[in-house]
């Protein structure tokens, strides 16, 4: 049988960590999701090279917003 302990954490930084690349990721996958099915339901054209290249540009700039706030919050 396994021993379940419970362990409280003693660092109060570790408990509120926001994941916050698994949000950019899946912020890109809703986004192109949406985008496709809207494509679909109104018979729009997407420019994909396009469309990519603004996601990886947004998400790139989620993260280093995030990574700034984070460097500042730990000072």
């Amino acid at each position: 049988m396994s021993q379940h302990t419970s362990q409280h954490e003693t660092n109060p930084e570790a408990a509120t960590k926001f994941p916050t690349g698994t949000l950019v990721f899946g912020l890109i996958l809703l986004i192109v999701g949406v985008l496709l099915l809207a494509g679909l339901l109104f018979g729009f054209q997407l420019n994909a090279p396009l469309l990519f290249i603004t996601l990886l540009g947004g998400a790139g700039l989620i993260l280093i917003i995030s990574g700034i706030t984070a460097a500042r919050r730990n000072r």
